[in-house]
């Protein structure tokens, strides 16, 4: 038991102590502002900074932030620093965090946070229900979700607290996943030169 609780079920986790109770069933249109993209009029993107970045789908994420390489003069939507894109349309479900105010496409959606809801929790959540999201767009020639069922998708949420605590570890401990990932494609990369490397070296010897 912990102190003073004694009506919680704590269970041992990768992230330390976690209560089964205190976590409750919502849907993400109850804790959050979903915001639909809408594309401007062509006549107003330009290939060189002007206006605000406009995003308009899964092709422009990069990492974790998109990356601009459209902007608009007349924005329609507008997401803001912090706001999650997420794609809804053809892939369903990949996400990235917005770090400067953009103009958002009809193939994302920005989701904001309503009061004491972290989003770099929601943001967890909604990597972990990826291939759900992603099932819920398939049937279709073009796989797409409608506002109303990403607004109605089940998330588990605890307390405020519990959610930015959670949502640190998850950070420390995916920025280790990243730095690992890094290493290991760097190696992979040096090993695939190697073939090259002893022909070259095989050659360049014997041809002396």
């Amino acid at each position: 038991m912990k102190d003073n609780i004694s009506d919680e079920i704590w269970r041992k986790t990768s992230l330390g102590d976690i209560s089964d109770e205190i976590w409750r069933k919502t849907s993400l249109g109850d804790i959050c502002n979903i915001i639909p993209g809408q594309s401007p009029s062509s006549d107003t993107y330009r290939k060189e900074p002007a206006g605000l970045p406009f995003f308009q789908g899964k092709a422009d994420f990069g990492l974790i932030n998109p990356v601009p390489r459209t902007w608009c003069v007349s924005p329609i939507i507008i997401a803001l620093p912090g706001d999650i894109l997420i794609s809804v349309r053809a892939p369903v479900g990949p996400t990235n965090i917005a770090n400067v105010e953009c103009c958002i496409g009809r193939g994302l959606a920005a989701i904001r946070g309503k009061e004491n809801i972290c989003i770099d929790f929601i943001h967890s959540a909604l990597k972990f229900c990826e291939n759900k999201l992603a099932s819920l767009g398939s049937g279709s020639t073009f796989s797409s979700i409608s506002m109303k069922q990403l607004a109605s998708l089940e998330i588990y949420l605890p307390s405020f607290a519990e959610q930015k605590r959670i949502a640190v570890i998850l950070k420390e401990q995916l920025a280790a996943v990243e730095k690992a990932r890094k290493a290991a494609k760097e190696k992979l990369e040096v090993i695939e030169q190697l073939p090259m490397a002893l022909l070259r070296k095989a050659f360049c010897e014997n041809l002396k």
